[in-house]
């Protein structure tokens, strides 16, 4: 059950959170990973103290590495990897597969509820807040507010 309903939520979000700290790489303190969460095997995870990662947060062919104070929504995606395309000739599902994308998320993040982050995008500035339903196809800059499809920063935060 998600983390808001009373006693068993709490029961739930504690497990979750133990279940968190053996499958990382790395887990900080005050994790939070909400109902539904994805991430594999969690080998490819590294994630620093106060972060939350949203119900149906879903983590596919990335290597993740995400710093402290990191808030986010629901039904948020990180997509990584992908197939080759680069020859015509051959069969998509003959080309083989692209591999795991890296993504840094820095301190004091805000991902907004279903935002999905593309293999462009390799970095996540500190202090930045992504808007809810952006599609995050490069990097984002340390202080931007960034939102749409394709997300571009639509201000900055200082």
């Amino acid at each position: 059950p998600k983390s808001t309903i009373p006693v068993i939520g709490f029961i739930a979000k504690y497990l979750r959170r133990v279940c968190a700290e053996h499958l990382f790489t790395e887990c900080g303190t005050h994790v939070n990973v909400e109902k539904g969460a994805y991430f594999g095997s969690g080998k490819n995870f590294r994630i620093g103290a106060f972060v939350g990662l949203g119900k149906n947060f879903t983590n596919h062919n990335r290597i993740v590495t995400m710093h402290s104070h990191i808030l986010m929504g629901e039904d948020v995606l990180f997509q990584g990897g992908g197939h080759a395309f680069d020859n015509p000739n051959v069969f998509i599902d003959k080309s083989g597969n692209l591999p795991d994308s890296p993504l840094e998320i820095c301190d004091d993040v805000w991902i907004g509820a279903r935002v999905i982050i593309l293999p462009g995008c390799k970095y996540i500035g500190a202090h930045s807040i992504i808007g809810a339903g952006s599609v995050v196809t490069k990097d984002v800059p340390d202080y931007a507010i960034v939102g749409g499809n394709p997300a571009k920063v639509i201000r900055m935060r200082k």
